[in-house]
């Protein structure tokens, strides 16, 4: 009994893992022209510089349907949801145990890492003004708000 049940779970966790790569690879098009718009941003100062003309110009791009000043879409919970690379995350007076912190903050999902790990593509960050990236970990975050958003 114990090898049936333990091939079961075998069985399903191949499958959640399966699953979990597979909506990574097959993003909705919205969210994977806002990658693409990260990608080709990589470096390069878009806009002002600003961190919110990072989203502002990755939404247009893809042709999203939202509404300035922080209206990016659907609000999705990473504790319920599965979040996208290509969603968009507002942040309000954030500080993290690992000494990052983000008074005030627009950034793109870039990749999911693992469910609550995100490397983000931003700019306006220590006062670099051309788009990076930045590993964040939900876990680490002692407090302030964030927020997820799936474009439209």
């Amino acid at each position: 009994m114990k090898a049936i049940i333990r091939k079961l779970f075998l069985a399903l966790s191949f499958l959640f893992s399966y699953n979990t790569i597979l909506a990574q690879n097959e993003l909705p098009p919205i969210n994977q022209k806002i990658v693409d718009f990260s990608t080709k941003s990589m470096g390069k100062k878009v806009d002002r510089g600003e961190c919110w003309d990072l989203a502002k110009f990755a939404l247009d791009y893809a042709g999203a349907k939202w509404e300035a000043p922080f209206d990016y879409g659907k609000i999705v919970d990473p504790k319920k949801d599965t979040i996208l690379a290509g969603d968009i995350i507002q942040f309000e007076k954030v500080k993290s145990s690992n000494g990052i912190s983000f008074p005030h903050h627009t950034a793109i999902v870039y990749k999911v890492i693992s469910s609550g790990k995100y490397l983000i593509a931003h700019q306006n960050f220590n006062n670099i003004r051309k788009v990076g990236t930045l590993e964040l970990d939900l876990s680490l975050v002692t407090k302030g708000s964030i927020k997820f958003f799936r474009p439209r």
